[in-house]
């Protein structure tokens, strides 16, 4: 009876494999780890949008139509309920674990927030008026300021009540428009509307500032900046 002699590795092989699955490691894991926060926040602006949307909704019960009637139009009454005691309004809508007001912080990242191509934005939104940190991490601010270069259509622009700016990871970072920020719009007769919905979300592409990236981002369900 023939014995089967049996072939072993040489270490020399054996050091060669590991040095090629370890180039192969090094070349596909960024790669992975990228893709799978790019999907978190993708997730997130998803989330983000049917948040607010939700919430401004189920106001309607007690508000009327959007934007029509003084709950809507008063900042105030609309975020705080119109005894303030936050027992109707926007944030009444939201599972919070804090709210805040003018010069309160906590509910924002307070450093300066990144446009999508890398440069500082003009402010930080921690200490804003109207201001919360919901359960899930996220943080919101709303502001009367009107929605211009925010992405939409001059009829709809016209009709702007003002407008929300959402972090969907809080503290984690990267705290960059485009990416983990996002801008939409309270619109009289309509509702909440991405930031670029109407134009193509023009600066949502490198070196942009991110303010358009919403719609973009909602609709291809992925992150692509180009």
């Amino acid at each position: 009876m023939n014995k089967r002699s049996i072939k072993a590795f040489t270490l020399a092989e054996v050091l060669v494999t590991l040095t090629i699955i370890g180039v192969i490691a090094a070349l596909t894991i960024p790669t992975l780890n990228q893709n799978t926060k790019n999907n978190e926040m993708v997730s997130g602006c998803l989330k983000a949008y049917s948040t607010l949307a939700g919430a401004v909704d189920r106001m309607k019960v007690d508000y009327g139509p959007v934007g029509f009637g003084n709950k809507w139009n008063n900042a105030a009454i609309f975020w705080k309920g119109e005894n303030g005691d936050y027992k109707e309004g926007f944030v009444a809508q939201l599972n919070t674990v804090k709210v805040c007001d003018t010069g309160e912080k906590g509910c924002f990242w307070d450093g300066i927030p990144k446009q999508l191509g890398g440069g500082a934005h003009s402010n930080s939104y921690d200490g804003y008026k109207y201001t919360v940190r919901t359960t899930d991490g996220m943080s919101f601010n709303y502001s009367t300021t009107d929605c211009g270069s925010k992405g939409l259509s001059a009829e709809r622009a016209a009709k702007c009540m003002g407008r929300f700016v959402v972090d969907v990871n809080g503290d984690k970072g990267p705290n960059r428009f485009g990416y983990d920020m996002f801008f939409f719009a309270l619109i009289k007769g309509e509702g909440v509307i991405p930031a670029g919905a109407d134009d193509g979300s023009s600066d949502c592409k490198k070196g942009g500032a991110g303010v358009t990236c919403a719609a973009k981002v909602i609709n291809e369900k992925k992150i692509d900046i180009k």
